[in-house]
């Protein structure tokens, strides 16, 4: 029986070693680069540990169709399936020579996201270079013709976040889909609502209810829908739906409610 389980590892082990190589040869080296890239929190190590967040590009955005092959999970990006033709990123912000040179939007998330760069003070062309091309060749291999996830960048000024706060936080939610949809959207930097990682711990057990609950409510929904001011992505609703946000934040509200003294 061991010898049998033994070999089954071995065989599980030499069909993964032989889809990787597989794959590397098909993508070709400049391509493989820019995939292992897009997993990669350090970036090759160009980022240093002192301000890595440990976040990679493939924490926010799929490299597959999600449409076609959903794998169960909600990210706050779209998928980078068709980003060489998009020809322009963040809302018309890159665009140009830009495009290519900041990995077609990438090189936003190189410092913001996985350096906690200042969004305001973010350099979207500071990627180097030549991981800049390798994503691009990366994106281009995975792409051919398709052309990706059709969606308009939703940028919402200060107003109009504390609107759609408002708004979603007065709709009845359904806590059980809310956990659900927390599991599949929020895990990847709150572990659970009561276990910080990479994004802050919500609900400290044991702890009183703020004052105005309702506050609270919009804004976690504000910045759901609208992002928050450090690494928190903004959710677009062909991502998440006003229901969507309703529900996770009625769980919030509820397992709030049920932890304080």
């Amino acid at each position: 029986m061991r010898k049998f389980v033994s070999l089954s590892i071995c065989v599980v082990i030499l069909i993964a070693a032989l889809v990787y190589f597989t794959q590397a040869q098909q993508l070709g080296e400049k391509a493989q680069l820019g995939r292992e890239l897009f997993h990669d929190p350090t970036f090759k190590g160009t980022i240093s540990p002192k301000v890595a967040t440990g976040l990679s590009c493939s924490d926010c955005h799929a490299d597959f169709d999600e449409e076609a092959e959903p794998d169960g999970l909600i990210r706050a990006g779209h998928s980078v399936i068709g980003v060489p033709q998009r020809g322009s990123a963040k809302g018309g912000m890159i665009s140009g020579a830009n495009f290519a040179r900041a990995a077609g939007g990438g090189g936003f998330c190189y410092e913001h996201f996985l350096q906690k760069v200042r969004p305001d003070k973010v350099n979207p062309t500071a990627i180097p270079a030549e991981h800049a091309e390798a994503l691009m060749a990366y994106f281009e291999a995975i792409s051919g013709d398709n052309k990706g996830p059709q969606f308009e960048m939703e940028m919402l000024d200060d107003d109009a976040k504390v609107a759609a706060g408002e708004k979603i936080a007065a709709m009845p939610g359904d806590t059980e889909n809310g956990w659900k949809l927390y599991g599949r959207a929020c895990v990847v930097c709150h572990t659970t609502p009561f276990k910080g990682g990479v994004g802050i711990q919500i609900i400290r057990p044991g702890g009183r209810l703020p004052r105005d609950i309702n506050k609270t409510t919009v804004r976690w929904a504000k910045t759901i829908r609208g992002g928050g001011s450090t690494l928190m992505p903004f959710y677009a609703s062909d991502i998440l739906s006003d229901q969507d946000i309703a529900d996770i934040v009625a769980f919030l509200r509820e397992q709030l409610e049920s932890s304080a003294r």
